[in-house]
This record gives structure tokens, C-alpha cells and sequence, in this order.
């Protein structure tokens, strides 16, 4: 990224940084605005998942859906800025916290603590907020920007609040932050073309990751269910579920569907909550045609 570039950004997101939750939403309703026109193709993927999830809506209520989840996803952007820049953070104005005693015993054990969550927005923001309330590095689990100047400046910031990083496929890097001590967040709610098992996602098979099991068991550390729901107002309500009973077992088939039916039941509650852009049902088990075809 040329540094004019560079500096344009930072100037923005410093400017962003200092909104409040409810500006950052408004900004985010015109962002979906601007940006409309330009994203067709995910707009596309959008309207396929949202349709195979919920064959029961309309299509005034599909679009209505889809339209909620782009700005639900464009303030998660913006609350991204808001989590890598802004220099002071304050829990209570963004957030309404259900559970949270669940969390802070889990750091209280004095071992590593992964957060099992979604794709749903604003998980910089998050995580930013699990670092604050708990004291303890919260390590996210990225995906290298194509820009390495852009990669390198995310990261800085992200090293700066939350204590460092991890690569997305450094499963022994995983292993080892957890067994340091210190926390995570761990979204296995992804499309996956090897060592996967198909569970059902609202009804339709979904390719999920069958070894999610023997990842959580050789971290070890206490695992957290946390689930984010954007508010009217532009906060989040962050709910922390205590530790599930005999998660992870030994069959990863039957983690998998556990863990895909808990976010479905979340959805079914608010689905606008979702990053629904993705092709999740890309893989299909043989002899099925393509869905997004």
C-alpha cells in the first residue's frame, strides 16, 4: 500500500474511532447505500443462502433480510476500526453483557480459555472486549491481507490491544497460546473440502470440519460459548454460555452437528446477525449439483 494510502486509512479509521456505537450505525446504513451497486456477486450468494436457510419467507422478507445483514456486517467493519484504533475502550457503551460470570470464571481456572463463536459481526470489537474485561492476551486466529503493508499495519494494532496474533492454519500456534494461558476466539462455522463431515444447516448438508474435536482436545483450556446479537441502538448483546457438558467428545461427527445446530438456533432468533456472503454450502457430498449455480 503507497504510504499516501496507508495514511488515508489511518486518518479514517481514527475518525471512525471515535464514533459512537449508534454514529457507527448510521454510518454503516449509508455504507450499504454507497457500496450497493458494486457488490453484486455477493449480494448473489446472499440471496441463495438466504433462501435455501429460510424457504419460508417472501421475497420482500428475503430482501429485507439480506439488506439488515449487509448493514449488520458494514458496522462490524467499522466497529473493527473502532476495536484497532481507538485509544480508550469502554465496555458499558458498547455492549449489554448476558453470562459474563461464566467468562471471567473460565480465566479465573488459570488456564487458556477459547471462545467457540460464528461468523457473526463485530468480532474484532469482541475480542477487544473479552481482552479488557478478562486482563489476559486474547490472540485472534487471522488470515494475512493481500496488502502487506496493509497486513502489517492490522497487525500492529491488533498486537497492541489484544497482545498478538496467530495464522489462521497454525494449529500448533493455537495449541500453544492456549496452553500458555491466555484466550482465543475459534469460529469452525466455515465451508471445508477435506476431513469434513456433512451436518445439516437448516436442513441443507453443510461441510464441516470432523476434526474440530481432536483441535479442541489437544488445546485443551476451558471453552466458552459466546454468541453476538447487534442491537437497535448500535450495541451488541453479548451472551456467554457456560462450558457444554462432554464438548469436545470423541466423535467428531457428533461435535460438528452439535455445534452447527447451536448457531442455527441462534440464527433462528436473529439472522441478520450472520455473514451470509460466504458460499457455506459450497461443498457437497457426492453425486449433488452445485447450489450457488
Amino acid at each position: 500500500m503507497p504510504p499516501l494510502k496507508l495514511l488515508f486509512f489511518r486518518w479514517v479509521a481514527r475518525r471512525v474511532a471515535r464514533m459512537p456505537p449508534a454514529l457507527r450505525l448510521q454510518w454503516a446504513r449509508r455504507l450499504v447505500w454507497l457500496i450497493h451497486p458494486l457488490i453484486a456477486k455477493r449480494r448473489r450468494i446472499m440471496a441463495r443462502n438466504i433462501t435455501l436457510c429460510f424457504p419460508a419467507l417472501s421475497a420482500s422478507e428475503r430482501l429485507a433480510l439480506a439488506r439488515a445483514s449487509l448493514v449488520a456486517n458494514a458496522k462490524g467493519v467499522l466497529d473493527g476500526l473502532h476495536a484497532w484504533y481507538a485509544a480508550d475502550f469502554n465496555v458499558e457503551e458498547n455492549y449489554v453483557l448476558l453470562g459474563k460470570q461464566h467468562l471471567l470464571d473460565a480465566f479465573n481456572r488459570a488456564q487458556g480459555v477459547i471462545i467457540l463463536c460464528a461468523h457473526y459481526p463485530g468480532g474484532e470489537q469482541h475480542m477487544r472486549m473479552v481482552r479488557q474485561l478478562s486482563g489476559t492476551a486474547i490472540l485472534p486466529m487471522v488470515r494475512a491481507f493481500r496488502n502487506a503493508e496493509f497486513d502489517d499495519e492490522v497487525n500492529a494494532q491488533r498486537t497492541r490491544h489484544l497482545g498478538g496474533v496467530v495464522a489462521r492454519d497454525d494449529v500448533r500456534g493455537f495449541t500453544a497460546l492456549v496452553r500458555r494461558g491466555e484466550g482465543t476466539f475459534y469460529a469452525p462455522d466455515v465451508n471445508v473440502k477435506s476431513r469434513n463431515v456433512f451436518v445439516p444447516f437448516f436442513g441443507v448438508p453443510a461441510s464441516t470440519l470432523d476434526s474440530m474435536s481432536v483441535i479442541l482436545r489437544r488445546a485443551g483450556g476451558t471453552i466458552v460459548p459466546g454468541w453476538a446479537k447487534p442491537l437497535p441502538d448500535g450495541r451488541y448483546e453479548v451472551t456467554f454460555e457456560a462450558p457444554w457438558e462432554n464438548f469436545p467428545s470423541r466423535d467428531g461427527s457428533q461435535d460438528a452437528a452439535r455445534f452447527t445446530s447451536w448457531v442455527e438456533n441462534k440464527l433462528r432468533e436473529c439472522p441478520e446477525a450472520y455473514d451470509w456472503g460466504t458460499k457455506r454450502f459450497k461443498t457437497r457430498p457426492d453425486g449433488e449439483p452445485d447450489l450457488y449455480q
